[in-house]
């Protein structure tokens, strides 16, 4: 918690980048993962900053949960199941593992399922079976997929595979649909990242919230116009929130555009973990204001502690159908909230993975 407000991490996905895991054809795209993930956390913050080693592994899920609850002030986090993206064989967060943790800590997690075909009737049942066999409280896409070396980018406004895919997504009570966008993953076509395919899409589909992942890290205006345009569209401020940190320039800047655009109500933060390690991002932003040269340029009143509540988990919640208070006593108490009161956090980051290694 933050302030007595739940704080909910929007995003957060264990990578599977062992190297048995690791498509050998993906070589630079790894490093650029790595590269990222480097640049997110920043010189400033060297002990968050993973080894290639601990990197490049099969991420434990209790080392992302301990990062989460324990060295951080986080109370509930949604898991992103991801396909192979490029450079890894199989999931890079398997669905199904990932599920099997949400059920060990279901009062701690949420999870959001995926699909890795472009094949319209094999995506469908691949939703069709998380959504029977794990329960899930989303959908994650991507808007390519990566086979041979190549990858194939697709359209949210497409109505060959996304029109019948969102359709049973929602025929299946699916509600909310997170799509990755603004940060290209080669080597799919730029142009499959950008967000023009939103702009009806939402219409067409208004028992649906659409979450646009990495809002605003490219596409600003466009991704502002959206939220402005559409109730049931959110920015999920992955990546994003790592500028609070290593670009606090571009974040103030994205932050207000969006909150001009249309308040305070549709933003999520979300970590990414274990691209980011939440502690340095929750640190820049808890009691977060606007500098005055940015409340001049955008025309917008400063930030306030109910906004910043809303920001960090208020909106999640409404999203997820919880209560603050009903989630706040589903974690009171538990091993984590009792690990972190014990006094765990000042054991330094990933500190569970860190032990098992010896270091």
């Amino acid at each position: 918690m933050i302030d007595d407000g739940v704080v909910v991490d929007s995003v957060v996905h264990p990578y599977n980048l062992a190297p048995g895991n690791q498509d050998p054809l993906g070589r630079e795209q790894l490093e650029s993962v790595y590269a990222a993930h480097l640049l997110a956390t920043g010189e400033e913050h060297r002990a968050f900053q993973l080894t290639r080693q601990e990197f490049f592994s099969d991420f434990p899920y209790e080392a992302v949960a301990d990062a989460l609850f324990v060295e951080s002030p986080v109370d509930l986090a949604v898991i992103h199941a991801l396909p192979n993206l490029g450079f890894a064989k199989g999931h890079v967060t398997d669905p199904e593992r990932a599920a099997a943790y949400r059920d060990r800590h279901p009062n701690r997690f949420r999870l959001y399922a995926t699909v890795d075909t472009p094949v319209t009737g094999a995506a469908i049942a691949q939703l069709e079976r998380q959504v029977r066999e794990f329960g899930v409280d989303g959908l994650k896409l991507y808007p390519a997929f990566f086979y041979g070396g190549r990858g194939e980018g697709w359209r949210m406004d497409a109505r060959d595979f996304a029109t019948p895919l969102l359709e049973a997504a929602r025929d299946l009570g699916v509600r909310h649909v997170a799509v990755h966008k603004a940060l290209w993953l080669p080597p799919a076509p730029r142009g499959a990242f950008d967000v023009d395919d939103l702009e009806d899409v939402p219409a067409r589909f208004p028992e649906l919230t659409f979450q646009i992942v990495h809002a605003g890290a490219a596409f600003l205006d466009r991704t502002a116009a959206l939220l402005a345009r559409h109730r049931n569209v959110y920015a999920t401020l992955e990546s994003v929130f790592a500028y609070a940190v290593v670009r606090p320039d571009a974040f103030a800047k994205i932050l207000a555009t969006l909150i001009g655009a249309a308040g305070a109500d549709r933003l999520l933060y979300a970590s990414g973990a274990n691209l980011s390690h939440p502690a340095p991002l929750l640190a820049a932003f808890d009691g977060y204001e606007f500098p005055e040269h940015v409340l001049a340029a955008h025309g917008i009143p400063q930030l306030t502690a109910a906004d910043r509540g809303k920001i960090l988990g208020g909106n999640a919640l409404r999203m997820l159908g919880l209560e603050e208070g009903q989630a706040r006593e589903r974690t009171a108490g538990d091993e984590f909230a009792a690990r972190r009161a014990a006094g765990e956090s000042e054991s330094g980051p990933w500190s569970r993975l860190r032990a098992r290694a010896g270091r």
